[in-house]
């Protein structure tokens, strides 16, 4: 993560989402507004947003793309279950 940052920061302009592991979305960290800082790492206030922005996105994106995993595996189980149970209902 610190070596994406960094790169961020040394690479204005080569602004790659930030990665997500399936099920462990991380949020975005906050853009940053300090003039000094900006300056000190080579951003403009726009780059500094478009990181802040394509990182939201791909936090927002795997949040959904977990959901509709785990609905799926649930899904799944919950066919098995009815087939599980089918079997040993006695009537």
């Amino acid at each position: 993560m610190a070596i994406l940052a960094l790169a961020q920061m040394t690479a204005p302009g080569l602004e790659p989402s930030m990665q997500q592991v399936l099920h462990l979305c991380v949020t975005p960290n906050d853009p940053i507004e300090d003039a000094q800082a900006l300056t000190h790492y080579g951003l403009s206030v726009r780059d500094e947003y478009d990181r802040y922005f394509n990182d939201l996105n791909a936090y927002l994106l795997c949040l959904q793309q977990s959901q509709a995993d785990i609905i799926q595996q649930g899904n799944r189980w919950h066919e098995r279950y009815k087939s599980a149970i089918a079997g040993n209902i006695v009537e």
